[in-house]
Protein backbone atom coordinates (compact mmCIF):
# COMPACT_ATOMS: atom_id res chain seq x y z
CA UNK A 1 0.00 0.00 0.00
CA UNK A 2 1.79 3.08 -1.22
CA UNK A 3 1.33 6.73 -1.95
CA UNK A 4 3.44 8.14 -4.75
CA UNK A 5 3.46 10.44 -7.75
CA UNK A 6 1.33 9.20 -10.61
CA UNK A 7 3.35 7.32 -13.24
CA UNK A 8 2.84 8.30 -16.87
CA UNK A 9 0.49 5.42 -17.69
CA UNK A 10 -1.84 6.22 -14.83
CA UNK A 11 -1.82 9.88 -15.81
CA UNK A 12 -3.15 8.87 -19.21
CA UNK A 13 -5.85 6.82 -17.48
CA UNK A 14 -6.82 9.96 -15.58
CA UNK A 15 -7.06 11.80 -18.89
CA UNK A 16 -9.23 9.01 -20.29
CA UNK A 17 -11.93 9.74 -17.72
CA UNK A 18 -11.74 13.52 -18.13
CA UNK A 19 -14.85 13.73 -20.29
CA UNK A 20 -16.78 11.62 -17.81
CA UNK A 21 -15.66 13.75 -14.88
CA UNK A 22 -16.99 16.87 -16.56
CA UNK A 23 -20.48 15.41 -17.00
CA UNK A 24 -23.47 17.47 -15.96
CA UNK A 25 -24.22 16.96 -12.26
CA UNK A 26 -27.84 15.97 -12.82
CA UNK A 27 -26.74 13.03 -14.94
CA UNK A 28 -24.15 11.91 -12.45
CA UNK A 29 -26.33 11.75 -9.34
CA UNK A 30 -28.77 9.14 -8.13
CA UNK A 31 -32.35 10.34 -8.11
CA UNK A 32 -34.49 10.29 -5.01
CA UNK A 33 -37.24 7.84 -4.04
CA UNK A 34 -40.04 7.72 -6.59
CA UNK A 35 -41.91 5.27 -8.77
CA UNK A 36 -39.66 2.58 -10.27
CA UNK A 37 -37.32 3.96 -12.91
CA UNK A 38 -36.70 2.09 -16.14
CA UNK A 39 -33.35 1.10 -17.64
CA UNK A 40 -33.37 2.34 -21.25
CA UNK A 41 -33.58 -0.24 -23.99
CA UNK A 42 -31.12 1.40 -26.37
CA UNK A 43 -27.53 0.31 -25.70
CA UNK A 44 -25.99 3.64 -26.68
CA UNK A 45 -28.22 5.42 -24.16
CA UNK A 46 -27.41 2.83 -21.49
CA UNK A 47 -23.69 3.28 -22.01
CA UNK A 48 -23.85 7.07 -21.94
CA UNK A 49 -25.98 7.18 -18.80
CA UNK A 50 -23.99 4.48 -17.01
CA UNK A 51 -20.75 6.29 -17.83
CA UNK A 52 -22.05 9.56 -16.39
CA UNK A 53 -23.75 7.99 -13.39
CA UNK A 54 -20.51 6.65 -11.87
CA UNK A 55 -19.34 10.24 -11.35
CA UNK A 56 -20.51 12.39 -8.46
CA UNK A 57 -19.68 15.74 -6.98
CA UNK A 58 -19.79 19.35 -8.12
CA UNK A 59 -18.65 19.74 -11.75
CA UNK A 60 -16.37 22.63 -10.78
CA UNK A 61 -14.80 20.94 -7.76
CA UNK A 62 -11.08 21.82 -7.58
CA UNK A 63 -9.87 18.21 -7.72
CA UNK A 64 -11.12 14.77 -8.59
CA UNK A 65 -10.57 11.40 -7.01
CA UNK A 66 -10.56 8.37 -9.31
CA UNK A 67 -11.14 4.96 -7.72
CA UNK A 68 -10.22 1.86 -9.73
CA UNK A 69 -12.09 -0.96 -8.05
CA UNK A 70 -13.64 -4.43 -8.05
CA UNK A 71 -16.80 -5.18 -6.06
CA UNK A 72 -15.59 -8.68 -5.19
CA UNK A 73 -12.18 -7.45 -3.98
CA UNK A 74 -11.91 -7.74 -0.16
CA UNK A 75 -9.55 -4.76 0.03
CA UNK A 76 -11.99 -2.62 -1.97
CA UNK A 77 -14.68 -3.68 0.49
CA UNK A 78 -12.39 -2.68 3.37
CA UNK A 79 -11.91 0.76 1.85
CA UNK A 80 -15.66 1.11 1.47
CA UNK A 81 -16.32 0.09 5.07
CA UNK A 82 -13.52 2.10 6.68
CA UNK A 83 -12.99 5.18 4.54
CA UNK A 84 -15.42 5.74 1.66
CA UNK A 85 -18.24 7.42 3.58
CA UNK A 86 -15.86 9.84 5.29
CA UNK A 87 -14.19 10.73 1.97
CA UNK A 88 -17.61 11.25 0.40
CA UNK A 89 -18.77 13.50 3.24
CA UNK A 90 -15.57 15.51 3.67
CA UNK A 91 -14.62 16.08 0.06
CA UNK A 92 -17.38 15.16 -2.39
CA UNK A 93 -20.48 16.42 -0.60
CA UNK A 94 -18.61 19.56 0.47
CA UNK A 95 -17.76 20.43 -3.14
CA UNK A 96 -14.01 19.93 -2.84
CA UNK A 97 -13.76 16.87 -5.10
CA UNK A 98 -15.51 14.97 -7.83
CA UNK A 99 -15.43 11.18 -7.48
CA UNK A 100 -15.10 8.78 -10.42
CA UNK A 101 -15.47 5.00 -10.10
CA UNK A 102 -13.63 2.83 -12.67
CA UNK A 103 -14.12 -0.94 -12.88
CA UNK A 104 -11.20 -3.37 -12.94
CA UNK A 105 -12.27 -6.97 -12.19
CA UNK A 106 -9.62 -9.36 -10.92
CA UNK A 107 -9.37 -12.57 -12.95
CA UNK A 108 -9.63 -14.60 -9.72
CA UNK A 109 -13.00 -13.03 -8.87
CA UNK A 110 -15.58 -14.89 -10.99
CA UNK A 111 -18.54 -12.74 -9.88
CA UNK A 112 -16.83 -9.37 -10.23
CA UNK A 113 -17.89 -8.90 -13.86
CA UNK A 114 -21.63 -9.48 -13.26
CA UNK A 115 -21.51 -7.28 -10.17
CA UNK A 116 -19.99 -4.43 -12.18
CA UNK A 117 -22.62 -5.04 -14.83
CA UNK A 118 -25.34 -4.75 -12.19
CA UNK A 119 -23.92 -1.43 -10.99
CA UNK A 120 -23.70 -0.01 -14.51
CA UNK A 121 -27.20 -1.20 -15.44
CA UNK A 122 -28.42 0.49 -12.27
CA UNK A 123 -26.45 3.57 -13.31
CA UNK A 124 -28.33 3.69 -16.59
CA UNK A 125 -31.46 4.13 -14.46
CA UNK A 126 -29.82 6.77 -12.24
CA UNK A 127 -29.08 4.43 -9.35
CA UNK A 128 -25.37 3.64 -9.69
CA UNK A 129 -24.32 4.82 -6.23
CA UNK A 130 -27.26 3.12 -4.53
CA UNK A 131 -26.29 -0.20 -6.15
CA UNK A 132 -22.59 0.47 -5.44
CA UNK A 133 -23.40 0.70 -1.74
CA UNK A 134 -25.57 -2.42 -1.73
CA UNK A 135 -22.93 -4.47 -3.54
CA UNK A 136 -20.26 -3.62 -0.99
CA UNK A 137 -22.55 -3.89 2.03
CA UNK A 138 -23.90 -7.30 0.97
CA UNK A 139 -20.77 -8.59 -0.73
CA UNK A 140 -20.62 -11.86 1.19
CA UNK A 141 -24.15 -12.77 0.05
CA UNK A 142 -23.68 -12.41 -3.69
CA UNK A 143 -20.04 -13.51 -3.76
CA UNK A 144 -21.12 -16.93 -2.48
CA UNK A 145 -24.33 -17.18 -4.52
CA UNK A 146 -24.56 -19.73 -7.37
CA UNK A 147 -26.58 -17.13 -9.34
CA UNK A 148 -25.80 -13.60 -8.11
CA UNK A 149 -28.01 -12.03 -10.78
CA UNK A 150 -31.05 -13.21 -8.85
CA UNK A 151 -29.88 -11.15 -5.90
CA UNK A 152 -28.92 -8.21 -8.08
CA UNK A 153 -32.42 -8.12 -9.55
CA UNK A 154 -34.05 -8.17 -6.14
CA UNK A 155 -31.81 -5.38 -4.89
CA UNK A 156 -32.47 -3.34 -8.03
CA UNK A 157 -36.17 -3.46 -7.19
CA UNK A 158 -35.40 -2.44 -3.61
CA UNK A 159 -33.61 0.69 -4.80
CA UNK A 160 -36.41 1.63 -7.17
CA UNK A 161 -35.53 0.13 -10.57
CA UNK A 162 -38.13 -1.56 -12.75
CA UNK A 163 -37.37 -5.27 -12.77
CA UNK A 164 -37.84 -6.29 -16.40
CA UNK A 165 -35.74 -3.51 -17.88
CA UNK A 166 -32.94 -4.16 -15.38
CA UNK A 167 -33.05 -7.88 -16.15
CA UNK A 168 -32.89 -7.17 -19.89
CA UNK A 169 -29.81 -5.00 -19.36
CA UNK A 170 -28.07 -7.83 -17.48
CA UNK A 171 -29.26 -10.61 -19.77
CA UNK A 172 -28.11 -8.83 -22.94
CA UNK A 173 -24.73 -7.70 -21.54
CA UNK A 174 -25.58 -4.14 -22.47
CA UNK A 175 -22.81 -2.54 -20.43
CA UNK A 176 -20.03 -4.84 -21.66
CA UNK A 177 -18.39 -2.19 -23.89
CA UNK A 178 -18.01 0.18 -20.94
CA UNK A 179 -16.59 -2.58 -18.77
CA UNK A 180 -14.11 -3.63 -21.46
CA UNK A 181 -13.05 -0.01 -21.95
CA UNK A 182 -12.41 0.39 -18.23
CA UNK A 183 -10.42 -2.81 -18.08
CA UNK A 184 -8.27 -2.05 -21.10
CA UNK A 185 -7.59 1.49 -19.88
CA UNK A 186 -6.44 0.21 -16.50
CA UNK A 187 -4.21 -2.46 -18.05
CA UNK A 188 -2.68 0.07 -20.45
CA UNK A 189 -2.00 2.39 -17.51
CA UNK A 190 -0.16 -0.36 -15.66
CA UNK A 191 -2.69 -0.82 -12.87
CA UNK A 192 -2.38 -4.36 -11.52
CA UNK A 193 -4.38 -4.42 -8.30
CA UNK A 194 -7.38 -2.88 -6.58
CA UNK A 195 -8.25 -0.59 -5.04
CA UNK A 196 -6.11 1.98 -6.77
CA UNK A 197 -6.72 5.72 -6.53
CA UNK A 198 -5.64 8.79 -8.48
CA UNK A 199 -5.99 12.01 -6.50
CA UNK A 200 -5.99 15.28 -8.39
CA UNK A 201 -4.42 13.55 -11.43
CA UNK A 202 -1.09 13.79 -9.62
CA UNK A 203 -0.92 11.38 -6.66
CA UNK A 204 -1.44 7.61 -6.81
CA UNK A 205 -2.54 5.56 -3.83
CA UNK A 206 -2.35 1.78 -3.98
CA UNK A 207 -4.46 -0.33 -1.64
CA UNK A 208 -6.95 0.22 1.15
CA UNK A 209 -4.78 2.65 3.09
CA UNK A 210 -6.02 4.02 6.45
CA UNK A 211 -8.37 6.99 6.29
CA UNK A 212 -5.74 9.31 7.76
CA UNK A 213 -3.27 8.42 5.02
CA UNK A 214 -5.89 8.95 2.35
CA UNK A 215 -6.90 12.30 3.80
CA UNK A 216 -3.30 13.41 3.96
CA UNK A 217 -2.89 12.74 0.24
CA UNK A 218 -6.08 14.57 -0.69
CA UNK A 219 -5.31 17.51 1.60
CA UNK A 220 -1.80 17.87 0.17
CA UNK A 221 -3.23 18.20 -3.33
CA UNK A 222 -5.82 20.73 -2.18
CA UNK A 223 -3.19 22.84 -0.41
CA UNK A 224 -0.90 22.80 -3.46
CA UNK A 225 -3.79 24.16 -5.49
CA UNK A 226 -4.53 26.89 -3.01
CA UNK A 227 -7.62 25.44 -1.34
CA UNK A 228 -8.46 25.00 2.32
CA UNK A 229 -8.81 21.49 3.72
CA UNK A 230 -11.81 20.21 5.71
Amino acid sequence: MTRRQVPAGVFFLALAVASVASAAPAAAQDVGPSDAVVVPGDQSVILERADRARVKGHPEAPIRIVEISDFECPFCARFYQESYRAIDSLYVQSGLARYVWISFPNSTHPRAWPAIEAAFCAGAAGRFWAMHDVLFERREEWAESPDPNVLFRSWAVEIGIEDESFDACLRNDQTAPLQVRDYESAITAGVSSTPFFIVGDSVAIRGAVPLGTFRSAVDSVLVLRGHETP
